[in-house]
Protein backbone atom coordinates (compact mmCIF):
# COMPACT_ATOMS: atom_id res chain seq x y z
CA UNK A 1 0.00 0.00 0.00
CA UNK A 2 1.12 3.45 -0.92
CA UNK A 3 -0.70 7.04 -1.02
CA UNK A 4 0.34 8.25 -4.51
CA UNK A 5 2.40 5.61 -7.20
CA UNK A 6 5.42 8.15 -6.13
CA UNK A 7 5.21 8.16 -2.71
CA UNK A 8 7.52 5.68 -0.11
CA UNK A 9 5.49 2.73 0.47
CA UNK A 10 3.89 2.32 3.50
CA UNK A 11 5.27 1.42 6.73
CA UNK A 12 3.67 1.69 9.96
CA UNK A 13 5.43 1.72 13.58
CA UNK A 14 3.63 0.55 16.72
CA UNK A 15 4.68 1.93 19.47
CA UNK A 16 3.86 -0.87 22.56
CA UNK A 17 4.40 0.31 25.90
CA UNK A 18 5.12 -2.32 28.54
CA UNK A 19 5.01 -2.02 32.82
CA UNK A 20 4.87 -5.24 34.80
CA UNK A 21 2.28 -6.59 32.12
CA UNK A 22 0.49 -9.89 32.74
CA UNK A 23 1.68 -12.52 30.91
CA UNK A 24 -1.08 -14.29 29.17
CA UNK A 25 -2.79 -10.58 28.41
CA UNK A 26 0.65 -9.33 26.96
CA UNK A 27 1.13 -12.84 24.88
CA UNK A 28 -2.06 -12.15 23.08
CA UNK A 29 -1.66 -8.68 22.25
CA UNK A 30 1.59 -9.98 20.13
CA UNK A 31 -0.04 -12.54 19.04
CA UNK A 32 -2.88 -10.36 17.22
CA UNK A 33 -0.44 -7.47 16.10
CA UNK A 34 1.61 -10.81 14.56
CA UNK A 35 -1.81 -11.77 12.53
CA UNK A 36 -2.77 -8.47 10.91
CA UNK A 37 -3.63 -8.34 7.48
CA UNK A 38 -0.88 -5.54 6.60
CA UNK A 39 2.00 -7.07 7.39
CA UNK A 40 4.70 -3.81 6.55
CA UNK A 41 5.32 -2.65 10.15
CA UNK A 42 7.88 -3.01 13.01
CA UNK A 43 6.69 -2.70 16.86
CA UNK A 44 9.23 -0.85 19.18
CA UNK A 45 8.24 -3.02 22.72
CA UNK A 46 9.40 -0.15 25.24
CA UNK A 47 9.41 -1.47 28.79
CA UNK A 48 9.21 0.82 31.25
CA UNK A 49 10.77 -0.54 34.37
CA UNK A 50 9.22 -4.04 34.76
CA UNK A 51 11.10 -6.47 37.13
CA UNK A 52 13.59 -9.17 35.52
CA UNK A 53 11.37 -11.53 35.29
CA UNK A 54 8.93 -9.45 33.37
CA UNK A 55 11.76 -8.49 31.11
CA UNK A 56 12.97 -11.68 30.53
CA UNK A 57 9.55 -13.23 29.17
CA UNK A 58 8.55 -9.97 26.93
CA UNK A 59 11.72 -10.41 25.21
CA UNK A 60 11.37 -14.04 25.03
CA UNK A 61 8.17 -13.60 23.43
CA UNK A 62 8.73 -11.02 20.35
CA UNK A 63 12.76 -12.62 19.99
CA UNK A 64 11.03 -15.19 16.91
CA UNK A 65 10.10 -12.23 14.67
CA UNK A 66 12.53 -9.49 13.65
CA UNK A 67 9.82 -6.90 13.36
CA UNK A 68 9.61 -6.65 17.36
CA UNK A 69 12.38 -4.39 18.90
CA UNK A 70 12.82 -4.53 22.51
CA UNK A 71 13.90 -1.64 24.76
CA UNK A 72 14.67 -1.57 28.30
CA UNK A 73 14.06 1.91 29.54
CA UNK A 74 16.87 2.47 32.20
CA UNK A 75 14.35 4.50 34.69
CA UNK A 76 10.71 4.46 34.90
CA UNK A 77 9.40 7.56 32.64
CA UNK A 78 5.72 6.55 33.43
CA UNK A 79 3.25 5.91 30.56
CA UNK A 80 3.15 9.53 28.84
CA UNK A 81 6.70 9.65 28.25
CA UNK A 82 7.27 6.22 27.62
CA UNK A 83 5.10 6.70 24.91
CA UNK A 84 6.64 10.12 24.28
CA UNK A 85 10.13 7.48 23.57
CA UNK A 86 8.29 5.55 21.34
CA UNK A 87 7.29 8.72 19.08
CA UNK A 88 10.78 9.53 19.11
CA UNK A 89 12.38 6.70 17.71
CA UNK A 90 10.08 6.23 15.29
CA UNK A 91 10.41 9.91 14.52
CA UNK A 92 14.26 8.88 13.66
CA UNK A 93 13.52 6.57 11.00
CA UNK A 94 12.84 8.22 7.81
CA UNK A 95 11.13 4.45 6.40
CA UNK A 96 7.99 4.90 8.79
CA UNK A 97 4.44 6.62 7.36
CA UNK A 98 2.27 6.44 9.99
CA UNK A 99 2.44 5.26 13.76
CA UNK A 100 -0.18 2.73 15.77
CA UNK A 101 -0.19 2.70 19.49
CA UNK A 102 -0.64 -0.55 21.81
CA UNK A 103 -1.28 -1.23 24.69
CA UNK A 104 0.45 -4.54 26.49
CA UNK A 105 -2.97 -6.40 27.46
CA UNK A 106 -5.72 -5.79 24.44
CA UNK A 107 -6.79 -7.45 21.42
CA UNK A 108 -6.32 -6.08 17.78
CA UNK A 109 -8.59 -7.70 15.10
CA UNK A 110 -6.92 -9.39 12.26
CA UNK A 111 -7.49 -6.06 9.77
CA UNK A 112 -7.18 -3.02 12.22
CA UNK A 113 -4.22 -1.67 10.55
CA UNK A 114 -5.66 -1.59 7.16
CA UNK A 115 -8.86 -0.38 7.63
CA UNK A 116 -7.03 2.47 10.01
CA UNK A 117 -4.71 2.69 7.21
CA UNK A 118 -7.77 2.85 4.29
CA UNK A 119 -9.32 5.25 6.64
CA UNK A 120 -6.33 8.06 6.68
CA UNK A 121 -5.46 8.26 3.08
CA UNK A 122 -8.79 8.21 1.97
CA UNK A 123 -9.50 11.57 4.47
CA UNK A 124 -6.22 13.07 3.88
CA UNK A 125 -6.45 13.05 7.89
CA UNK A 126 -3.68 13.76 10.74
CA UNK A 127 -5.14 10.78 12.97
CA UNK A 128 -7.87 8.13 12.73
CA UNK A 129 -9.36 5.96 15.55
CA UNK A 130 -12.18 3.27 16.10
CA UNK A 131 -14.57 1.95 18.14
CA UNK A 132 -13.77 -1.09 20.79
CA UNK A 133 -15.08 -4.00 21.86
CA UNK A 134 -15.11 -4.51 25.56
CA UNK A 135 -13.72 -7.65 27.32
CA UNK A 136 -13.02 -9.23 30.55
CA UNK A 137 -9.64 -10.20 31.68
CA UNK A 138 -10.48 -13.92 30.60
CA UNK A 139 -11.05 -12.49 27.31
CA UNK A 140 -15.02 -12.56 27.60
CA UNK A 141 -17.40 -9.94 25.91
CA UNK A 142 -18.55 -7.05 28.05
CA UNK A 143 -20.14 -4.87 25.39
CA UNK A 144 -19.85 -4.47 21.57
CA UNK A 145 -18.90 -1.30 21.75
CA UNK A 146 -17.50 1.37 23.83
CA UNK A 147 -18.60 3.94 22.45
CA UNK A 148 -21.89 3.12 23.08
CA UNK A 149 -21.15 2.17 26.60
CA UNK A 150 -19.66 5.65 27.57
CA UNK A 151 -22.51 7.40 25.59
CA UNK A 152 -19.50 9.10 23.36
CA UNK A 153 -20.08 11.28 20.10
CA UNK A 154 -16.08 11.30 18.96
CA UNK A 155 -17.72 12.98 15.20
CA UNK A 156 -18.94 15.89 17.16
CA UNK A 157 -15.39 17.10 18.98
CA UNK A 158 -13.16 19.66 18.35
CA UNK A 159 -10.19 21.51 19.68
CA UNK A 160 -12.21 23.44 22.55
CA UNK A 161 -14.64 20.21 23.65
CA UNK A 162 -11.65 18.04 23.39
CA UNK A 163 -10.47 19.70 26.00
CA UNK A 164 -13.85 19.43 28.02
CA UNK A 165 -13.27 15.56 27.54
CA UNK A 166 -11.73 13.45 25.73
CA UNK A 167 -12.60 10.69 23.43
CA UNK A 168 -9.85 9.45 22.05
CA UNK A 169 -8.66 5.84 22.96
CA UNK A 170 -4.70 5.12 22.37
CA UNK A 171 -4.79 2.20 21.57
CA UNK A 172 -7.42 2.28 18.60
CA UNK A 173 -5.42 5.57 16.91
CA UNK A 174 -2.95 5.91 13.89
CA UNK A 175 -1.05 8.83 12.60
CA UNK A 176 0.42 10.14 10.09
CA UNK A 177 3.61 10.78 10.01
CA UNK A 178 3.63 14.77 9.63
CA UNK A 179 2.33 14.67 12.80
CA UNK A 180 5.08 14.09 15.20
CA UNK A 181 6.62 17.13 14.65
CA UNK A 182 3.83 18.90 15.58
CA UNK A 183 2.98 16.43 19.12
CA UNK A 184 6.93 16.41 20.15
CA UNK A 185 8.27 16.83 22.81
CA UNK A 186 5.37 16.06 24.61
CA UNK A 187 4.40 19.00 27.07
CA UNK A 188 5.76 18.53 30.76
CA UNK A 189 2.90 17.96 33.38
CA UNK A 190 2.83 19.14 36.72
CA UNK A 191 2.04 18.06 40.52
CA UNK A 192 -1.55 18.56 39.89
CA UNK A 193 -2.38 15.02 37.94
CA UNK A 194 -1.50 13.81 34.54
CA UNK A 195 -3.25 13.35 31.38
CA UNK A 196 -2.20 10.74 28.76
CA UNK A 197 -0.70 10.55 25.69
CA UNK A 198 -3.96 10.43 23.43
CA UNK A 199 -5.50 13.30 24.99
CA UNK A 200 -2.59 15.50 23.90
CA UNK A 201 -2.24 13.65 20.55
CA UNK A 202 -5.99 14.19 19.66
CA UNK A 203 -5.70 17.79 20.60
CA UNK A 204 -2.91 18.61 18.50
CA UNK A 205 -4.39 16.83 15.36
CA UNK A 206 -7.96 18.43 15.86
CA UNK A 207 -6.24 21.81 15.96
CA UNK A 208 -3.75 20.90 13.14
CA UNK A 209 -5.82 18.76 10.82
CA UNK A 210 -8.71 16.41 10.11
CA UNK A 211 -9.51 13.40 12.53
CA UNK A 212 -11.18 10.77 10.93
CA UNK A 213 -14.00 8.24 13.37
CA UNK A 214 -14.42 4.70 12.33
CA UNK A 215 -17.86 3.09 14.38
CA UNK A 216 -16.54 -0.11 14.20
CA UNK A 217 -14.61 -1.86 16.68
CA UNK A 218 -10.88 -2.80 15.91
CA UNK A 219 -9.62 -3.53 19.30
CA UNK A 220 -10.93 -5.72 22.33
CA UNK A 221 -10.24 -3.63 24.78
CA UNK A 222 -9.71 -5.24 28.42
CA UNK A 223 -11.17 -4.28 31.18
CA UNK A 224 -9.55 -5.34 34.68
CA UNK A 225 -8.51 -3.59 37.72
CA UNK A 226 -5.22 -3.12 36.39
CA UNK A 227 -5.73 -0.84 33.69
CA UNK A 228 -4.24 2.82 33.77
CA UNK A 229 -7.56 4.05 32.44
CA UNK A 230 -10.84 1.86 32.40
CA UNK A 231 -14.33 2.26 30.52
CA UNK A 232 -16.82 3.50 32.56
CA UNK A 233 -20.35 2.99 31.52
CA UNK A 234 -22.37 7.12 31.11
CA UNK A 235 -19.04 8.52 31.50
CA UNK A 236 -19.18 12.29 31.39
CA UNK A 237 -22.95 12.73 32.03
CA UNK A 238 -24.08 14.56 35.08
CA UNK A 239 -25.55 11.02 36.41
CA UNK A 240 -22.04 9.10 36.82
CA UNK A 241 -20.67 12.22 37.88
CA UNK A 242 -22.94 12.33 40.72
CA UNK A 243 -22.56 8.50 41.38
CA UNK A 244 -18.22 9.39 41.70
CA UNK A 245 -19.33 12.46 43.85
CA UNK A 246 -20.91 10.17 46.22
CA UNK A 247 -18.47 7.12 45.99
CA UNK A 248 -16.27 10.53 47.35
CA UNK A 249 -18.32 11.16 50.36
CA UNK A 250 -18.95 14.84 48.60
CA UNK A 251 -15.23 15.56 48.71
CA UNK A 252 -13.87 18.41 46.44
CA UNK A 253 -10.03 18.12 45.76
CA UNK A 254 -9.69 20.75 42.74
CA UNK A 255 -7.23 18.36 41.34
CA UNK A 256 -9.27 17.92 37.63
CA UNK A 257 -9.85 21.58 37.33
CA UNK A 258 -5.97 21.94 37.49
CA UNK A 259 -5.18 19.06 35.57
CA UNK A 260 -7.37 20.29 32.55
CA UNK A 261 -5.81 23.84 33.27
CA UNK A 262 -2.43 22.95 32.99
CA UNK A 263 -3.48 20.92 29.53
CA UNK A 264 -5.25 23.79 28.30
CA UNK A 265 -2.36 26.00 29.36
CA UNK A 266 -0.23 23.72 27.30
CA UNK A 267 -2.15 23.48 24.68
CA UNK A 268 -2.59 27.07 23.66
CA UNK A 269 1.04 28.41 24.59
CA UNK A 270 1.95 26.01 22.12
CA UNK A 271 -0.04 26.83 19.22
CA UNK A 272 -1.44 30.13 19.65
CA UNK A 273 0.75 33.66 20.60
CA UNK A 274 1.01 34.37 24.32
CA UNK A 275 -0.65 38.00 23.60
CA UNK A 276 -4.21 35.90 23.14
CA UNK A 277 -3.34 32.51 24.85
CA UNK A 278 -4.80 33.17 28.05
CA UNK A 279 -7.84 35.20 26.92
CA UNK A 280 -8.75 31.89 25.00
CA UNK A 281 -7.77 29.56 27.31
CA UNK A 282 -11.51 28.40 29.08
CA UNK A 283 -9.34 27.11 31.97
CA UNK A 284 -7.21 29.74 32.79
CA UNK A 285 -6.04 30.38 36.61
CA UNK A 286 -5.92 34.12 35.52
CA UNK A 287 -9.11 33.86 34.47
CA UNK A 288 -11.46 35.35 37.55
CA UNK A 289 -14.96 34.66 36.20
CA UNK A 290 -15.60 31.53 38.34
CA UNK A 291 -16.21 29.09 35.79
CA UNK A 292 -18.25 31.33 33.17
CA UNK A 293 -16.29 30.26 30.41
CA UNK A 294 -16.06 26.62 30.98
CA UNK A 295 -19.81 26.88 31.42
CA UNK A 296 -19.89 28.02 27.86
CA UNK A 297 -17.63 25.47 26.49
CA UNK A 298 -20.48 23.19 28.07
CA UNK A 299 -23.42 24.79 26.42
CA UNK A 300 -21.61 24.06 23.44
CA UNK A 301 -20.93 20.41 24.11
CA UNK A 302 -24.70 20.39 24.74
CA UNK A 303 -25.60 21.32 21.55
CA UNK A 304 -23.39 19.40 19.64
CA UNK A 305 -24.77 16.32 21.27
CA UNK A 306 -20.76 15.76 22.66
CA UNK A 307 -21.92 14.63 25.73
CA UNK A 308 -20.00 16.51 28.21
CA UNK A 309 -22.37 18.03 30.85
CA UNK A 310 -21.59 16.17 34.03
CA UNK A 311 -17.74 16.81 33.56
CA UNK A 312 -18.51 20.43 32.90
CA UNK A 313 -20.43 20.96 35.73
CA UNK A 314 -17.98 19.33 37.87
CA UNK A 315 -15.64 21.60 36.43
CA UNK A 316 -17.56 24.94 36.45
CA UNK A 317 -17.86 23.70 40.68
CA UNK A 318 -14.14 23.35 40.80
CA UNK A 319 -13.31 26.04 39.32
CA UNK A 320 -16.07 28.93 40.74
CA UNK A 321 -14.54 27.03 44.41
CA UNK A 322 -11.10 28.20 43.16
CA UNK A 323 -11.79 31.40 42.30
CA UNK A 324 -13.53 31.83 45.77
CA UNK A 325 -10.01 30.83 47.26
CA UNK A 326 -8.18 33.37 45.06
CA UNK A 327 -10.68 36.15 46.21
CA UNK A 328 -10.15 35.25 50.08
CA UNK A 329 -6.55 35.65 49.43
CA UNK A 330 -6.19 38.64 47.57
CA UNK A 331 -8.81 40.32 50.31
CA UNK A 332 -6.73 38.64 53.42
CA UNK A 333 -3.96 40.63 51.65
CA UNK A 334 -5.57 43.40 51.25
CA UNK A 335 -6.18 43.61 54.82
CA UNK A 336 -3.02 42.96 55.84
CA UNK A 337 -1.68 45.35 53.60
CA UNK A 338 -3.21 47.84 55.32
CA UNK A 339 -3.12 47.16 58.54
CA UNK A 340 0.77 47.80 57.71
CA UNK A 341 0.25 51.10 56.46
Amino acid sequence: MSSSPNAHPVRVGIVLATYNCDRAHFAAQVDSIKHQDFSDWVCLVTDDGSTSEIRQYIAAVVEDDPRFIYYEQPHNLGSYHNFEYGVQYFGSDPTITHLAFADQDDVWHANKLSKLLTAIEAHDALLVHSDLGLIDTDGQPLHDSVWQYEKRQPEQLTPELLLLRNTVTGCTVMIRRSLIAHILPFPPQGQAGHWYHDHWMALVAAQQGTIVHLREPLVQYRQHGRNVIGAEQYAGTIRKEFILWLAKKGRLTLKSYRIHRDLSTAFFQRFYPSAVAQSLNPFAEQRLDFGAAILKLGWLSYRKGYGSQGITLRLWLNKFIFDLQRIKRICAQAFTNSRAQ
